[in-house]
């Protein structure tokens, strides 16, 4: 992507998306070496699996459906309701699950990973990650 051009999206729940993590689906708005902007959709009745990311914030910003945030840190367990609107930052470090809470409908939100370099996506049970290095 152009660093130097206005990105705008008039409406992003009809932006195409790919598949990603068999439960979701993913579509990149904006993406730069300091973040990456997404609509992330869950399907009904699913998850994203539990993961924690080393370096990167995770920031939600619901826009449609309706579900929650479960998370593991240094401040202990907790559950975060998601209705449309919501808005939630999860730190580097913290295990999260999000959940979709409709078993028909989809839940859809705004995730923004800042920083962006040096992403890594680290599942509930691996010791280790994959850094992703943007192009």
């Amino acid at each position: 992507m152009d660093r130097a051009k206005v990105v705008a999206v008039s409406d992003v729940l009809a932006e195409q998306r790919s598949k990603v993590h068999a439960t979701c689906s993913k579509a990149v708005l904006h993406q730069v070496p300091e973040s990456e902007t997404s609509l992330f959709s869950v399907n009904p009745g699913e998850k994203l699996a539990p993961h924690r990311h080393t370096r990167t914030w995770d920031l939600f910003f619901v826009v449609s459906g309706s579900g929650e945030i479960r998370y593991r840190g240094k401040d202990g367990d907790g559950t975060i309701r998601m209705p449309v609107r919501a808005f939630c930052a999860m730190p580097p470090g913290y295990e999260h699950e999000v959940c979709n809470l409709s078993a028909t409908e989809p839940f859809s939100f705004l995730l923004i990973h800042a920083p962006w370099q040096g992403y890594d996506f680290v599942g509930a049970r691996e010791k280790t990650s994959t850094p992703h290095q943007p192009s």
